[in-house]
């Protein structure tokens, strides 16, 4: 017991009484409102990392100073993120947006302490001076 299918038997004239669905157009267009949506587009996603910034250092500051595993997950995503997006990607722009979200993330590291920064971070490099005996 097969079923097939005969599309040669359906009335074609009952289909082209239909309106059209709204917003379609029989009508071609032209390519300059394409090239607009195509800048807008892409400037949206030049600047979607300077979008996601604000949100990136609300949660920097609210992970707080120690060295839990949240807030190194937090320093995590906020160094790997932008070079994960600039190497896919080269545009100015784009580029300059990840920058200050790595510019984030090394605030955060300075911040809890992870950044060997001030002159106490290296005094177990440095060497003493013989003691002198009068």
């Amino acid at each position: 017991m097969s079923a097939t299918l005969d599309y040669a038997s359906l009335e074609k004239s009952r289909w082209k009484n239909l309106a059209p669905p709204p917003g379609f157009s029989n009508q071609p267009t032209s390519n300059r409102p394409y090239a607009a949506l195509k800048e807008k587009r892409a400037w949206d996603l030049a600047i979607s990392p300077a979008k996601s910034l604000p949100m990136q250092g609300i949660h920097a500051y609210m992970s707080g100073g120690g060295v839990p595993i949240f807030s190194m997950g937090i320093v995590f995503m906020l160094l790997l993120t932008p070079f994960k997006s600039i190497a896919g990607m080269n545009a100015d722009i784009y580029m300059a947006c990840n920058l200050l979200t790595l510019a984030v993330g090394l605030w955060k590291c300075r911040s809890m302490g992870l950044l060997p920064n001030r002159h106490r971070d290296w005094l177990a490099f440095e060497t003493r001076a013989p003691e002198i005996s009068l």
